[in-house]
């Protein structure tokens, strides 16, 4: 038995000692400074950029906001379209399909890397987007408005963000023919949406968790009935390019249907979280709340019409001037994705690249940009950098231009940013005008409603840009 016990433990040690051995051989006196530590994770180094070594694997970690312009024009080898290429299987489309897209890697004319630049036209300031946030701030100011006929009502103040965001930017990227308008697609959007990451991990993810296959196939199979509907012939411009450039790539109908899927993480699974944390950081702090709703409070105006004898005030408020007019909320939103983007950045590196020609960084293993750690640098964001201070970008939107990881940056800066912001503001708009937020004891939060006697026959009308619509007024 000890001869056993004593064999195990050599064959342990000279294990460990031979791995410890290889990742130190096969490190590049080139390559970032490998980090050498008995419990990894845990030393505090303040190096701008180092290596984590794994057998046989490196992660690079760039913690230097001065090394991200050099890692961002060398798009082509530092990749990140290699993980959307990846999801082809993860979303039930073809082998054909999947090979169409994991592609060309590094040619601008691929697949995976001409698609985004394709469909941002649609998303850029111009008619699409102002029919996108037209009928997103629509399906808000709905929301509200039934919610407000609730009188006070007990909501969970995650959930119901997260369904507003997912009603509203569906209706506003699908159209009239939205899959999502079915409940069964919607309740099955929340259970693959956050279940996608585990069918990447897990080995034999079907078996093992056939409940997210189930909501995923649910969803295709609505996709695909919107797809033989001619769905996007009356859906956004964001959905009409991607037909138009997947179908020139020669996907067909089920696929192109299945990828419209991966759309919806651009456009909804992002916003949620950040609509729910700016809400919170408004309604959490009387400070913030008062600068704010004072700000928007300054948007309304009161027009006295009057019909058959009878005068009616109609109060007014251009939804469009939030982002000129508001620079408050403005910051409040962009510090609201300093404090709380979760972002790695990674990336993949499909060629040997050197960054700020110093550091070699090898071909086949991942790169990572963590947002946490240059959206918590001192020297960019200041002494208070920990913290949230609503006025940070209030005098400059462009602080820590580089630094500011909110929507990503460089080659892969999110097409979605305008649409995201608008649709983000003017539900925070919505609620500052209509609605007290307030903790409601136990689980959950409320949205309580105090509208003044007075002021419950009257109009509210909201305009963004050449649209208008009205709702009961329930202003505080």
């Amino acid at each position: 038995m000890a001869s056993i016990l004593v064999s195990v433990v050599g064959t342990i040690t000279a294990t460990y000692m031979f791995l410890y051995l290889l990742l130190h051989i096969s490190q590049d006196t080139k390559e970032p400074p490998a980090i050498v530590t008995q419990i990894p994770f845990l030393n505090k180094y303040g190096l701008p950029i180092y290596t984590l070594r794994l057998p046989f694997s490196r992660i690079y970690i760039a913690n230097d906001t001065e090394l991200l312009p050099s890692i961002q024009a060398q798009w082509r080898a530092i990749s990140f379209s290699v993980f959307t290429a990846n999801t082809g299987e993860q979303l039930g489309m073809t082998k054909t399909s999947r090979e169409t897209m994991e592609r060309g890697l590094m040619d601008p004319d691929s697949f995976s890397i001409s698609w985004p630049k394709y469909m941002q036209p649609a998303m850029v300031p111009g008619e699409d987007l102002d029919r996108m946030n037209k009928i997103s701030i629509e399906a808000i100011a709905s929301a509200t408005k039934d919610l407000s006929a609730n009188g006070t009502a007990r909501v969970g103040l995650w959930q119901w963000t997260h369904d507003i965001i997912i009603r509203s930017t569906s209706k506003a990227v699908w159209g009239p023919q939205n899959p999502f308008e079915d409940e069964k697609v919607e309740e099955a959007w929340k259970i693959f949406e956050p279940g996608f990451l585990t069918l990447n991990i897990f080995p034999f993810a079907s078996l093992l968790f056939p409940q997210i296959l189930r909501a995923r196939e649910r969803i295709a199979t609505a996709m695909v009935q919107y797809m033989r509907r001619d769905g996007p012939k009356s859906g956004s411009g964001l959905v009409r390019r991607l037909v138009e450039h997947h179908t020139r790539f020669g996907l067909p109908l089920e696929d192109i249907a299945r990828s419209q899927i991966g759309i919806g993480f651009a456009v909804m699974s992002n916003t949620a979280p950040c609509a729910l944390w700016m809400l919170y950081h408004i309604f959490s702090d009387e400070r913030v709340l008062e600068d704010v709703r004072r700000e928007v409070a300054k948007l309304v105006e009161t027009r006295t019409e009057e019909g058959g004898g009878v005068e009616t005030a109609t109060n007014v408020v251009d939804l469009s001037a939030l982002q000129s007019s508001c620079p408050v909320l403005l910051s409040t939103f962009q510090e609201t994705l300093r404090v709380r983007t979760l972002s790695p950045g990674v990336r993949m590196l499909l060629e040997d690249a050197v960054v700020d020609d110093t550091y070699l960084l090898k071909k086949g293993n991942l790169l990572m940009m963590p947002a946490m750690v240059h959206h918590t640098s001192a020297p960019i964001w200041g002494p208070d950098a920990n913290l949230f201070n609503h006025l940070r970008f209030k005098d400059n939107p462009r602080l820590g231009r580089t630094a500011f990881r909110g929507f990503g940056g460089g080659h892969v800066l999110c097409p979605g940013r305008f649409f995201a912001r608008t649709e983000i503001m003017a539900l925070a708009a919505l609620l500052l005008l209509r609605f007290d937020v307030m903790p409601a004891g136990g689980n959950g939060s409320s949205l309580r409603r105090r509208i003044p006697r007075r002021s419950r026959a009257s109009l509210f009308q909201i305009t963004i840009s050449r649209w208008s619509f009205d709702l009961e007024d329930q202003r505080i």
